[in-house]
This record gives C-alpha cells, structure tokens and sequence, in this order.
C-alpha cells in the first residue's frame, strides 16, 4: 500500500508544481506591466491574454525537459543551473514566438522585466520546494559497496542524491550474496571490478533497485550507444565525439564573440590588477605556461601572475594546491576570485582554447597521466576551456582521473546548451564565493 501510494504522489506533486509555477509565471508578468506602465493598459494587455496561452505550454514543456518537476537526484548546484538555463530559454523562446510565429504585439520592455522577476520568484519556490521534498522524503537503505577506504567518500556521493539515508557498507565480494540486497532501497559502488560489478548490477536489476557508480573509461565511450544491427544480428554504434560541421563552427562564433566583448569590458578591471601586481611583488604581470590543447598541440596559456617570481626555481613543476606557500596575497586574492584567468580571453579568441571545455594541462603533467589514466589523451579530442564539467562537479582537488572522466562525457555529449549550462554553473559557483 505505501509503495502504491508513493507512486501515486509522484505525479499529484510534479502537477502541484506545474501549477504553481504558471501562478509565478502570470505574476511575474503582471508585476511586469505594472512597474512598466503603472498599470494595465488595454491594448498591450489584450496582447499577453493572448500570447499566455503559449508562454505557459513552452515554460512547462522546458521546465519539464530541465528536470525541475523531477528533481530528486539533482544536487543544490545542479538545481540552480537548471532554473536558471530553463528560465533563459523559455523566455528566449517565448519571445521568438510572440515576434517571429504568431506576431503579437508583446512589449519587449515587459519581457525583459518579468524574466529578471522570474529568477528571484522560480528560484525561491522551486529550492524552497526541493527543501522540503527533502525533509520529507522517507529514508532509504542504501548498499553502499568498495574497500573500507572508499566509504567515507561513497557516504558523501549518496548522500548528496538519497536524503534520510542509512548505510550499509559491504566489500565488493560480500555484495554478491543475494541476501544483502533485501530491503535495499538504492546500490552505490566505488572502485570495483567488472566481474564482481557486473554480478553486483544483475542483482539489483532483477529486483529493480537502482545503482549508483564511479565510472571508467569504457562506460563513458559506450555511454549513448545506438542499437543498430548488421545482418540482423543486433550491433552498437558508437558517435564521433567530435565537434562537427556548422556546431563546430557556432562554438567558435560564440568564443569569439564573448571573448571579444569579455576583453573590452574587462579592461578597466584588468588594468587594476596589473598594476597591484606590479606593486605587490614587481615584474612580470603576466605569467605564460605552455599547455596541451586539442590534437596534442602545445599552446601558450596567459595568466595573470599569482606566485613569487620564478616559483619553480626549487621546486620545479608541481600541481596546483589549496595552500601553496609561494602566492603572493594579490595572488590569493586572484586565485579564489579566478580574476587571475582573465587574460585567458585572449587565448580564446585567438582560437587556442574555448569558452568550455577540458581544462588544459601542462605537458609534464599530460604525460603523467598517459601513465596513470587509461586513455587520458581521448580529453584532447576536445579544444580545452576556461571552465569545464570538472570544474562545475568535481573539486579544485579531485584526482585526474574523475576529471578525466568528466571531461570524456562532455565529448561525448557536447551541445550549445550544455555550453550554456556549464557557464551558468560556473557563475553560480563563484557567486557563492
């Protein structure tokens, strides 16, 4: 009866949403016209009667495919960045309908003024309504499956997707008893191997349990195979992960274009930190590195300098840290800002980098990796980026091989949009800052 139940309040509480979010949507609108005009004037406001209709069917159709009426396994951030993205292309979409399709006579003014309405009243309702799903929501068992020293790190990750939990922590060989898997509620895995893995997911498939787990390099290439068959016997196709053709082509527009107007209104910004570099710790302002960019090549990346002159005269080339004893305090202050990555526009619009992408390495360091992670080098099938997937979900620290694993899947599935909402992400994260 319970399972029933829930089954039943998934739906009521996604159309509770729904109809919440058009009662937000009609107000934000409706503020619009006031603050624009002081009131209602008729002939604009028969215009909205009749574009509403539209508006509310394209909000609910993108805040659907955005996740924001199933939003369970979303983290906070991830949350954020939907709304966010949803918000600016519904509207965006709106307004191509209300201008190019059914030529209605909308003021642009308003539009623009109930889109800055929306984000403050959708973003309080929809994290407020998350919140409380959360609170709510009744505790789940959860298998949480790897060596001992992987299970701080999996109570972390289950965390951050299943409220209320209650771990059970089992070695990869304990898991394969068919026993452990009664009143489990979701599997999360570490570093396990594909034979025990593999025994470990027939399990819990065959009693509909979700799973949770830290992938390699096969499953991110196999990810988003396409079932075709040869002779009739039933084959996978496995996608170029490269950008192609006209995409490849919008990619560098919008670099360009970005990275063109980001350098003029940066400028007065840029000049401020040169110079209290130069007064802090001297010369050079800027700091060059050679990089790895897409196809192996090696570029010059520009930064503005965070560290002692001639840093590596000891130490030689070491990764970054959180504490590093050679930055400067302009430097810290630029690093926790990321203020000292501006002159990277540069590098973007000459067409060594993109907006985003793979962050790019240091040859020493690629080459390190070549050693230690299996096929590293498939991340330089992508130009590198000033931010990236990695930089959205993983941490300043995570080891190269989750970075790496985030970079494959953004190859892998690359589009405009995720562009749009890595950005987003990446604004929201140093707001947070």
């Amino acid at each position: 009866m319970t399972d029933t139940f829930r089954s039943l309040r998934r739906p009521l509480q996604a159309a509770f949403v729904g109809v919440m979010d058009v009662a937000l949507l009609n107000l934000a609108n409706v503020l619009a016209f006031w603050l624009r005009f002081g009131g209602r004037p008729a002939y604009n406001w028969n215009a909205y009667l009749h574009l509403m209709p539209w508006e509310t069917a394209i909000y609910l159709i993108v805040f659907y495919f955005y996740g924001l009426y199933h939003y369970a396994h979303k983290t906070s951030n991830e949350m954020k960045s939907a709304i966010v993205t949803a918000i600016l292309l519904a509207g965006f979409l709106t307004m191509a309908v209300a201008y190019l399709i059914v030529n209605i006579g909308f003021p642009r003014s308003v539009f623009l003024l109930s889109m800055t309405l929306q984000f403050p009243l959708f973003g309080i309702w929809h994290m407020a309504h998350r919140s409380y799903m959360l609170r709510t929501a009744p505790a789940r068992q959860v298998l949480a499956v790897g060596s001992p020293a992987e299970w701080d790190m999996l109570r972390v990750r289950a965390g951050q997707f299943l409220p209320r939990i209650t771990l059970r922590y089992l070695t990869p060989d304990e898991a394969v008893e068919p026993a452990v898997f009664h009143g489990i509620d979701a599997v999360i895995l570490g570093r396990v191997k594909k034979d025990l893995r593999e025994k470990i997911f027939l399990a819990a498939m065959a009693r509909n349990i979700p799973c949770l787990w830290s992938p390699d390099t096969y499953d991110v290439l196999v990810a988003g195979a396409q079932l075709t068959s040869l002779d009739d016997a039933p084959m996978f196709s496995l996608p170029s992960v490269r950008v192609k053709g006209g995409s490849r082509a919008f990619k560098r527009l919008a670099d360009i274009v970005v990275a063109a107007l980001g350098l003029v209104l940066a400028s007065p910004v840029m000049g401020l930190i040169a110079a209290a570099i130069w007064f802090d710790s001297g010369r050079p302002v800027l700091y060059r590195q050679d990089r790895v960019t897409s196809g192996g090549r090696i570029f010059s990346l520009i930064k503005f300098r965070t560290m002692i002159p001639d840093a590596e005269r000891h130490t030689g080339p070491v990764l970054a840290q959180t504490e590093d004893p050679r930055v400067t305090p302009i430097g810290r202050f630029l690093r926790a800002s990321h203020l000292d990555e501006l002159p990277q526009l540069w590098n973007i619009l000459v067409g060594d980098m993109s907006l985003v992408g793979p962050r790019p390495e240091r040859p020493i360091f690629v080459d390190q990796f070549k050693e230690e992670v299996p096929h590293y080098a498939l991340r330089h099938l992508t130009p590198p980026g000033l931010t990236g997937l990695a930089q959205v979900l993983g941490d300043y620290d995570s080891p190269p091989e989750e970075k790496a694993t985030y970079d494959w899947h953004y190859a892998k599935t690359w589009s405009w949009l995720k562009d749009v909402s890595i950005m987003i992400q990446t604004v929201i994260q140093l707001w947070r800052r």
